[in-house]
């Protein structure tokens, strides 16, 4: 795979399911899953992945496992709220946040300018690295 776009398409594709099913499910348009499935440039926003992921029943992992793109891992200065929030969340669950995980969601986190904070988002990332390391 060259790039993103390209591993959502063949991802899609191997679902059986149309551009228009897709946009259906994720609650996107044709025109932008058009885009970032044609433009080698495409960088959909960590929110916009998350929307197609679901759509697609698919993981994290599973949409960036091949792609070649260059990403770099920025760690706060100041630990965010929803990483917090995680960590009481996992400890209720009686889990040990798991480093490379987190490590991977601040790459991920930093793709975009658009920074979310919501707890619940982020226990759907960290979950879904998990389930894809499993």
């Amino acid at each position: 795979m060259r790039n993103l776009g390209e591993r959502i398409r063949a991802l899609r594709t191997e679902r059986s399911m149309t551009l228009p099913t897709l946009a259906e499910r994720s609650g996107l348009s044709k025109g932008l899953l058009s885009k970032l499935e044609n433009d080698e440039e495409s960088n959909p926003s960590l929110g916009t992945l998350h929307k197609i992921i679901k759509a697609l029943d698919a993981t994290l992992s599973d949409v960036l496992d091949t792609e070649k793109a260059q990403l770099k891992r920025i760690v706060p200065e100041k630990q965010p709220s929803w990483q917090k929030g995680l960590i009481a969340y996992l400890h209720n669950q009686g889990q040990k946040l798991d480093e490379d995980i987190l490590n991977a969601m601040y790459v991920l986190r930093n793709r975009k300018a658009t920074k979310r904070d919501d707890l619940e988002y982020w226990k759907f990332v960290y979950q879904s690295i998990e389930k894809s390391l499993k």
